[in-house]
């Protein structure tokens, strides 16, 4: 039996996902934080509410630690490979969904080629293989708009179709909070709204709908408040990481133009071809399926716009949309009766082809002048980003659209795995808190896991990560400076990890009396394992 091209679509999405992600540890920011959970989850039996470090976190709802939890359960603890799983099972989800809508929208062609700009996506293949909530919730959200579009256009009962569009948002929002429901459900009313019917949202599930909704969220509302103990507020949770983040912004406050200049790096290597997309489809917005697809893209980044809060993975789930739109533009170029201006695709291309050829002659430089100890990993890369860019200027000159596309894919497709294969087991050393988390759990010992006497100064978001790697050795935070020499200059045996900064500010006479066991480096950080014994 011969393999059609989606088929071999979805088998390229698997290897870009899955190769290599056992290959490296659980880098900060995120990817100890949701390790840390699910291990706590699994050892400390912490499933009604998520913990990190020991204590409860509001931050993210269960669902993704939960799905790391039962992945690791076979193999008693949590591995790189299974922390990862989620994001990779789920991006395949999510191209085969894309291939699905395409073939559905524009035919089996166009379907094919939007899965394959999909999966060669930097920030989507990047999201693909880490531990991050991310590419759980846009394959949710995808699940819920390929509903809600197959029952707008008359392919599927609306009773059906409105019980999938409401299980797959109530299960975004055990993902993600809010936004799993707000986005779908956004983007379904606008894009009735451009219809001219809205009226027809009566019809999509009227009841069951939502109380399926209702149902998943409130099971889970329930379960964290009487297996929480008390310990766990959803309305705190709400309104700390929604309504804060959003008025107010949090870690990440940013300008509404914000995604304005972040995009175009995210969405490489088919940045250049997305203004010739989105104009192409706007002038055909009288079409259903552009409208829709134009709305989806457009209503996601406008929607994080308007936050203070943002980060350029936030608006992961209007990729899906962004393919469709370029694979649409793409089929149609081939004949140029349907695209009057060839000039949107082919420059584009040039451009591509020019910048990839570039970056292949100073990506090298760069690295061997900044880390050069990382320079020689970095050539087969930097080979690779070559042969991409010489592919793709040639096959430009065919001025053959969709061949163009698949070599650039092809290129960039073998740019990843050489990434992954050379350089990405390299950068351990500097990410991953192992070395840092079992130096600490050898000198303070199993016996104090848990115990507030191991205190932290200065790590930020490294504390997740000697968490994990130390098994349990739970660091107490300390902020203050004098909060921390008050800790250290008293008499029972203290353990504390701290910057390097944090530690010359300490009082010379605490200083004297400390002993360093030992000395990191991690990033930007120099951190420091010291003690002192009564």
């Amino acid at each position: 039996m011969t393999m059609k091209p989606r088929h071999w679509v979805l088998c390229a999405a698997v290897v870009l996902a899955f190769w290599g992600v056992w290959g490296y540890d659980l880098w900060a920011p995120d990817e100890p934080y949701f390790g840390e959970g699910a291990r706590e989850m699994i050892v400390d039996g912490q499933w009604a509410v998520p913990h990190v470090n020991g204590e409860v976190t509001t931050d993210k709802p269960p669902l993704f630690f939960w799905l790391i939890a039962l992945f690791s359960l076979p193999f008693g603890k949590v591995l790189s490979l299974t922390a990862r799983l989620p994001s990779v099972l789920a991006s395949v989800g999510t191209v085969w969904l894309t291939m699905r809508l395409g073939r559905r929208l524009a035919g089996d062609t166009a379907g094919t080629l939007a899965g394959i700009v999909l999966v060669t996506t930097y920030l989507f293949w990047d999201k693909a293989r880490t531990a991050q909530i991310d590419a759980l919730l846009c394959c949710l959200i995808l699940v819920a708009l390929s509903a809600f579009e197959a029952f707008r256009a008359g392919d599927a009962k609306p009773r059906r179709a409105g019980l999938l569009f409401w299980t797959a948002a109530g299960l975004a929002v055990l993902a993600k909070g809010p936004v799993g429901v707000m986005i779908p459900v956004g983007i379904a009313l606008t894009v009735l709204a451009f219809d001219r019917d809205l009226g027809a949202w009566r019809r999509f599930a009227p009841w069951a709908g939502p109380l399926v909704f209702i149902a998943i969220v409130a099971s889970w509302i329930t379960f964290a408040t009487l297996g929480g103990h008390g310990t766990y507020s959803v309305w705190g949770a709400f309104e700390k990481h929604v309504l804060n983040r959003a008025i107010h912004g949090m870690h990440h406050k940013q300008p509404p133009w914000y995604y304005l200049t972040v995009l175009p790096v995210q969405l490489l290597p088919w940045s250049a071809l997305v203004p010739g997309a989105l104009v192409y489809a706007w002038r055909r917005r009288g079409d259903a399926n552009d409208r829709f697809l134009l709305v989806h893209a457009i209503f996601v980044c406008v929607f994080f716009s308007i936050w203070t809060e943002k980060r350029d993975l936030y608006v992961l789930p209007a990729y899906p949309a962004f393919a469709l739109l370029l694979s649409r533009m793409l089929v149609a170029a081939e004949d140029s009766a349907t695209v009057p201006n060839k000039r949107w695709i082919s420059f584009p291309f040039v451009i591509t082809g020019v910048l990839l050829l570039a970056t292949s002659v100073a990506l090298p430089l760069v690295v061997l002048r900044a880390v050069p100890k990382l320079g020689v990993p970095w050539l087969p890369t930097a080979l690779a980003l070559a042969g991409s860019g010489i592919a793709t200027l040639v096959a430009a000159r065919t001025c053959r659209p969709t061949n163009t596309a698949r070599t650039l894919a092809i290129g960039m497709g073998a740019v990843y795995l050489a990434t992954v294969t050379w350089v990405y087991p390299r950068f351990d050393a500097i990410k991953s808190a192992r070395a840092l988390g079992e130096k600490l759990r050898e000198v303070a010992g199993p016996a104090h896991t848990g115990s507030e006497q191991v205190v932290a100064h200065g790590l930020g978001n490294v504390v997740q990560g000697i968490a994990f790697y130390s098994d349990g050795v739970y660091l107490r935070v300390l902020d203050d400076p004098g909060a921390l020499a008050a800790q250290l200059a008293g008499n029972q045996t203290t353990y504390a990890v701290i910057d390097s900064v944090g530690f010359a500010k300490l009082p010379e006479g605490v200083r004297a009396d400390l002993t360093v066991s030992g000395r990191f480096e991690m990033s930007r950080l120099q951190v420091l394992i010291v003690s002192k014994t009564d």
